[in-house]
């Protein structure tokens, strides 16, 4: 299995490195946002922008990423594999994490670049969050833009279809940002939003790829 996914992702490395279509099509969707909203929003929305446009910035990468994996005739290209379809999907997942967190490191540096009154500091509780906020959107985001490849016109149906379960993701990742500068790193860890929402990275990175085998073979 651990063959099959280093196979996947140095396939996707090495498309990413020789083509860096979406490396650029990301820094357009990041410098554009992040020059809104530092610009028209006050100094206390700041934060919360910054993990929206995450959430933004991936939905679009995610269905991207998940159209290069289908042949002309709209299927994807792994499902006539020899392979658990389970696999392919967490190679793509963590795939998908590495993009997203880069995407997160950029748009710190566009944050501080283009605000004037308001930085993002660097600090552990910040670091572990976004790995936990990325994690959790790769799983989600991942998963369901392969299985809508299989819908034409998919990109009507994304923000429809997902919302129901990205939702109470959302609500556990907000209700932890306010505490995210104000408490120390422990107690940031020990938090109750921030313990539901690490279970809830686990249990979406285990049932993820089993539901996308699951669904798409039948």
């Amino acid at each position: 299995m651990f063959r099959i996914i280093i196979i996947f992702l140095s396939k996707d490395f090495s498309i990413e490195f020789n083509e860096k279509i979406n490396f650029f099509y990301t820094l357009i969707l990041l410098s554009t946002f992040s020059l809104i909203f530092t610009s028209f929003l006050e100094s206390d929305y700041i934060l919360f922008s910054y993990f929206m446009t995450l959430l933004i910035t991936n939905m679009i990468l995610s269905q991207r990423i998940a159209r290069s994996e289908s042949s002309n005739n709209q299927e994807l290209v792994a499902y006539n594999l020899p392979i658990d379809l389970s696999v392919f999907c967490m190679s793509k997942i963590l795939f998908n994490i590495f993009i997203y967190l880069l995407q997160a490191i950029l748009l710190v540096l566009f944050y501080n670049l283009f605000s004037q009154n308001y930085k993002i500091d660097i600090s552990t509780s910040f670091i572990l969050f976004t790995l936990v906020y990325a994690i959790g959107l790769a799983c989600l985001l991942t998963t369901f833009s392969l299985m809508l490849e299989r819908i034409k016109s998919e990109g009507q149906f994304m923000f429809i279809s997902i919302y129901p379960l990205v939702l109470p993701f959302l609500f556990l990742s907000f209700n932890s940002l306010d505490n995210l500068f104000l408490v120390s790193y422990e107690d940031l860890i020990n938090s109750f939003n921030f313990q539901v929402l690490l279970a809830f990275d686990i249990l979406m990175f285990v049932i993820c790829p089993i539901l996308f085998s699951y669904a798409v073979r039948r």
